[in-house]
């Protein structure tokens, strides 16, 4: 976690007093423009929905493993405005948030360079991805030792659609539009492309890989009562051998890769190689229990119906080049950055908050002053 700063600067709501005072850039980016007006835009928008703080806190949360959270939005300064606006925001906020703008603008540069464009239907599709990931780790959040805390759950319950309808539609389709980029860029640096015609000709290659398959499953709390079930079902059906077990049995039937998230098993297990009838070796979960498996049909899956797999597989397969991609491209960047909002750091390809700026570099020094 960054040092955090008790310095403070403007948002859009006071903007408009210290517009001749500012410069109009808060950074640029091999040569195109984050505008101070557009940064204080955003800003101001995540200042006033807690939704979104806790959603953007709780993913910060589950993607440290536990060990980070964002930080605080809301600034000391006291302001005149109206109930519900934010007069101030936290500097490491706003350099934070800076950064992941940067972020975000060298990657729809490196979308522009490959000619990589989203279509309206991968757009929408974004959309209701982009709703669903929030409710998933709002869901998941509920799971952990923070459940109870509003800085992360904002009382629990937390869904996609409450969380983006406290914030601006032109916030929400910015951040939409991105992640449709993102996704195609990804498809794109996969190899495969993300067209229709690229997306069938993967799945010509790999239709094994999307097969519908019904399973039996059997859970263990220990690898030995695992391996003795597994002794055990060399001799008795194994559906009989998973109805003993604390949980197990028949688990329905659905495409290869959903059963593979649904039961939360590591990617070290491939489960398309599993041969129809034969029970697995014990198969260790992240939470320390064992599974055992059966695939006792499978069949083919028609590329309708395993489309969505498909994109999930090359989006895969494309995650790993185009991190390595985007992160020369940040630190090749030009990259210049307003000195009130911290220094660019092209080797950690970061924005840090300065830890002594200039008093011309505080738009609002008197709201560091405590008021009793």
């Amino acid at each position: 976690m960054k040092r955090l700063l008790v310095l403070l600067v403007l948002l859009a709501a006071g903007v408009a007093a210290a517009a001749l005072a500012v410069p109009t850039n808060a950074a640029t980016v091999n040569g195109a423009t984050i505008s101070q007006q557009q940064l204080n835009t955003d800003v101001t928008a995540i200042a006033a929905s807690p939704y979104y703080q806790c959603y953007a806190n709780s993913l910060a949360y589950l993607q440290s493993g536990g060990t980070a959270e964002l930080p605080p939005v809301d600034g000391a300064g006291q302001g005149e405005l109206g109930a519900g606006q934010h007069p101030t925001a936290t500097t490491e906020f706003v350099a934070s948030y800076l950064d992941t703008a940067i972020a975000h603008l060298v990657i729809m540069q490196l979308a522009e360079d490959r000619g990589v464009v989203a279509t309206p239907e991968q757009v929408s599709a974004a959309h209701g991805a982009y709703s669903q990931q929030i409710t998933s780790v709002m869901e998941e959040m509920q799971q952990t030792g923070e459940a109870e805390n509003p800085s992360f759950t904002c009382g629990g319950g937390l869904s996609g659609p409450e969380v983006l309808s406290t914030l601006p539609s032109s916030f929400v389709d910015d951040q939409v539009q991105f992640l449709a980029t993102v996704d195609v860029l990804q498809e794109d640096l996969s190899g495969v492309g993300s067209s229709d015609a690229a997306l069938q000709a993967y799945y010509d290659r790999h239709r094994s890989e999307f097969d519908t398959v019904c399973i039996t499953a059997a859970l263990y709390a220990s690898e030995s009562d695992a391996t003795a079930a597994l002794a055990q079902a060399q001799t008795t059906p194994f559906a009989q051998v998973a109805s003993q077990a604390t949980e197990g049995g028949p688990q329905g039937c659905d495409v290869l890769a959903d059963f593979a998230e649904r039961l939360g098993l590591p990617t070290s297990f491939k489960l398309d190689q599993l041969a129809t009838g034969t029970v697995s070796f014990p198969v260790a979960l992240s939470d320390g229990e064992y599974l055992l498996l059966q695939i006792t049909s499978r069949t083919p899956t028609p590329y309708a119906k395993a489309e969505p797999y498909v994109v999930d597989a090359v989006l895969q397969a494309g995650a790993a080049p185009a991190q390595r991609v985007i992160e020369a491209a940040e630190r090749r960047a030009e990259v210049s950055v307003d000195p009130r909002y911290g220094v660019w750091v092209p080797v950690r390809a970061q924005v840090l908050v300065p830890f002594t700026p200039a008093p011309s570099d505080v738009p609002n020094a008197a709201a560091n002053t405590a008021s009793y």
